[in-house]
């Protein structure tokens, strides 16, 4: 009995001994856990956002004590300066950022944009484009200018529908950019016309079925691009 207690001793002390000499083994199991619970989220997101997968990557870094490194100017650092622009210049309630799989969008109205039926910019919209120039030129991302309208026919000598309207304003913010140095080769514009309405409805009919719902459609989308 009194041997069986000894050895019972001698073993617990091996054990104590063992974890004092591999104290790595609770940081690798944090670790493992939190790749574990990363990996679950992949897999539960039925589209992965670039922008919440950053800001998420970012955390886990941290809470690892991962040293941050140099890096380009991200996504999630986008979304978050224009966030701070739209605040700075209480802009919350005409200017939207969203962001989707498809990289940052940032949804200016027409109204603030264009004259009615017009594709040459209102000088009050300049100040508010400039503000995301840096951005621009700090980003390496593709960025699409992206035109939509409601559904009204367009009929005009120079916009004979809305699919020349919207793809024509989508021009001329490109253009602004341009001459204001930003690279051409970055840019895409395009023109949805009313195929693609922002607000609530089963058809484009019930998107536009309201002079609120038809506002909501009229914009310009500027759009930071995911794919390079």
């Amino acid at each position: 009995m009194a041997e069986e207690v000894k050895r019972k001793k001698k073993n617990l002390q091996e054990d104590v001994v063992g974890e004092e000499a591999e104290p790595w083994l609770l940081t690798y199991g944090d670790m493992m856990t939190l790749l574990m619970t990363f990996f679950v989220l992949l897999f539960s997101m039925s589209t992965i956002d670039p922008v919440k997968l950053e800001q998420f990557s970012d955390s886990v870094g941290q809470a690892l004590g991962k040293k941050t490194k140099a890096k380009k100017y991200s996504l999630a650092e986008i979304y978050t300066d224009v966030v701070k622009v739209i605040e700075d210049e209480n802009l919350q309630d005409q200017i939207q950022v969203e962001t989707s799989e498809r990289g940052v969008a940032i949804k200016i109205p027409s109204e603030i944009s264009f004259g009615v039926g017009s594709a040459d910019l209102n000088p009050r919209i300049y100040s508010i484009l400039n503000k995301f120039e840096d951005m621009m030129k700090k980003s390496t991302y593709p960025i699409a200018i992206e035109g939509h309208t409601d559904n009204i026919p367009m009929r005009s000598a120079m916009f004979p529908s809305n699919w020349e309207l919207s793809t024509s304003r989508a021009a001329q913010v490109v253009r602004y950019y341009i001459a204001r140095g930003v690279p051409p080769e970055r840019f895409q514009a395009i023109g949805y016309a009313d195929t693609r309405p922002r607000a609530p409805g089963a058809t484009i009919g019930e998107a536009n079925s309201s002079p609120d719902r038809m506002a909501m459609n009229r914009r310009v989308e500027i759009f930071f691009l995911t794919i390079q």
